[in-house]
């Protein structure tokens, strides 16, 4: 079943603030508890080999994360999906180290239940998710996941390696809360949304390049009034969307970063606040 498109027809631009654009940087993110457990799961085409530890179960087409910890996966994994489901006050670290994953019914990556799990990009590796055109759902009227990553509670991104999403459903990476971004070589090429928050997107490093056949980034809480906004400190960002390059419903932020867009849309569409640098945001030229 897939989902349609909703598209915001009207939007307000109140203030545009200019300042200068100066050198790149990068927040990094506090460190997390993340429990004792250390394991490694490696993929074998359509073979599962993993680490006998208390708190991950492992069948031919899943791997159950159920106890805080970091999981470092690797290999070809021909159908399955990473489902991550600790419980809303833990954290988990998920490493990517060289892995391949597609899954034929679902998400690859789904993050059910967890206070915050970050994903970590090992060093110089290639690591590619891809997943189902039609999803089956475990609820029908839930209809979650909704993204090739997604995940429920918040979501951090770091490292040094290479991460490709090829989201074919609807959106690439999503979350139903904080969408963070502190570095990595990333490509989405998704259905619907590139990157998707239903709270915020923050965004302080790495080289992204996304390609939507609806809005590069996307925000829309509106119920929150500390919520529904994108955040842009630092990276490398190209955005090629059939809709908007950014569409957020309270501020959109950029400063020492690199934002080139080529768009159906608007650059940026937003019914708040704007502060964008000089020099921050420009068309994309190929």
């Amino acid at each position: 079943m897939s989902i349609k498109k909703l598209i915001l027809a009207a939007s307000i631009l109140t203030t545009l603030a200019l300042t200068g654009c100066g050198g790149k940087g990068a927040v990094q993110p506090s460190g997390v508890s993340t429990g004792d457990v250390n394991a490694k799961i490696v993929f074998d085409n359509d073979k599962v080999n993993a680490d006998n530890v208390d708190g991950l179960s492992v069948s031919e087409r899943e791997v159950k994360i159920t106890k805080p910890g970091m999981y470092t996966f690797s290999g070809t994994w021909n159908d399955g999906q990473i489902l991550v489901d600790i419980g809303k006050e833990f954290e988990a670290v998920l490493v990517l180290d060289g892995v391949n994953i597609t899954n034929t019914k679902s998400a690859p990556i789904y993050i059910k239940s967890a206070e915050k799990v970050k994903i970590e990009l090992a060093d110089g590796k290639d690591n590619v998710l891809t997943d189902a055109e039609f999803y089956e759902f475990e609820d029908p009227q839930d209809n979650k996941p909704n993204a090739c990553i997604y995940s429920r509670d918040d979501i951090t991104i770091k490292g040094n390696g290479n991460l490709t999403v090829n989201a074919n459903f609807n959106n690439g990476i999503g979350t139903s809360n904080d969408l963070k971004i502190t570095g990595g070589n990333i490509t989405v090429k998704a259905f619907n949304n590139g990157l998707k928050g239903n709270d915020s997107v923050t965004i302080s490093g790495g080289n992204i390049d996304i390609t939507a056949e609806a809005d590069g980034i996307k925000v829309e809480n509106t119920e929150e009034p500390h919520k529904g906004y994108v955040n842009i400190t630092g990276g490398t960002i190209k955005i090629r969307a059939k809709d908007d390059a950014i569409d957020s419903v309270r501020s959109v932020s950029i400063n020492n970063a690199d934002v080139k867009v080529s768009v159906g849309g608007k650059d940026v569409k937003c019914e708040g606040v704007l502060n964008i640098a000089e020099g921050c945001l420009g068309k994309l030229e190929e």
